[in-house]
């Protein structure tokens, strides 16, 4: 990662590096986690991820892979995290 942020945000390489996902997984876990992950873009139409994107990022790899929840699952517990539903620790 070579550090670069435009006004405090990451780009997607840097994210990538971060989390340690590749552009694709980025892009496919926005799609299906929209209603929790929303960039910031560019004019140019490029994704910038403020420390809170970044944050929500490591969180579903978290839930994923450390968790071993499956999409819907992670889904759920994070729809249930929004609406202040959950009694976990993250």
């Amino acid at each position: 990662m070579d550090g670069t942020r435009e006004n405090g945000l990451l780009k997607v390489k840097d994210v990538c590096a971060l989390v340690g996902i590749t552009p694709h997984t980025l892009r496919y876990w926005e799609k299906e986690f929209s209603e929790y992950l929303q960039p910031l873009r560019t004019a140019g139409g490029h994704r910038l991820y403020d420390d809170h994107q970044l944050r929500r990022l490591l969180e579903i790899k978290y839930l994923l892979k450390d968790r071993y929840l499956s999409i819907k699952g992670t889904k759920l517990y994070l729809h249930e995290k929004l609406r202040g539903n959950t009694h976990h620790g993250k």
